[in-house]
């Protein structure tokens, strides 16, 4: 059987163990934490510039848009102007 010493050594050995453990599971998911963190850093700034995009995107559809409304106008001008001069 096990005497009292052989229980505290024991004892110490799992309580070491559980440290060393405990310390590598930190270890790890502090490193996951930095990886995760990167990784939503590099999301966020992906969809900063795809809400550039869109917003440019949106306000070369309007100018266009106008410009063609523009070019209707001025061709109702052009068809007046030209049942006027004939």
């Amino acid at each position: 059987m096990l005497d009292e010493k052989d229980l505290q050594a024991i004892a110490k050995l799992i309580d070491a163990r559980a440290e060393k453990t405990e310390d590598l599971l930190l270890d790890e998911i502090g490193r996951t934490q930095s990886y995760l963190e990167k990784q939503i850093s590099e999301v966020k700034k992906n969809i900063d510039e795809l809400n550039q995009y869109y917003r440019i995107t949106r306000l070369e559809n309007d100018n266009t848009t106008l410009l063609l409304k523009m070019i209707e106008s001025l061709q109702k001008d052009v068809e007046e102007l030209k049942k006027k001069t004939a």
